[in-house]
């Protein structure tokens, strides 16, 4: 993990691990998919992020790879939207 995400990657964690209400230790590449991020927790996991980093995401960037790991969700929060 590089410094540059760590702690923003430890809140995606953190979010993530309260959409699927199970503690997610897992690869910062690790498809989310087979720890159980379906459509719907997906939905609830963007919500969630979106209240927790004051950001709004747009609806172009709503597609599945994009949300696939946590590398990808924190590359998007950070370089479109200036989260650190």
């Amino acid at each position: 993990m590089t410094s540059q995400y760590s702690l923003l990657e430890q809140t995606i964690v953190e979010k993530l691990s309260e959409v699927l209400n199970k503690t997610v230790e897992v690869s910062h590449e690790a498809d989310l998919r087979e720890e159980g991020l379906d459509s719907i927790k997906t939905i609830a996991l963007i919500v969630n992020l979106e209240v927790a980093f004051n950001v709004q995401i747009d609806d172009e960037d709503l597609l599945v790879e994009n949300f696939s790991s946590i590398r990808k969700i924190a590359s998007l929060l950070s370089e479109k939207y200036g989260v650190l």
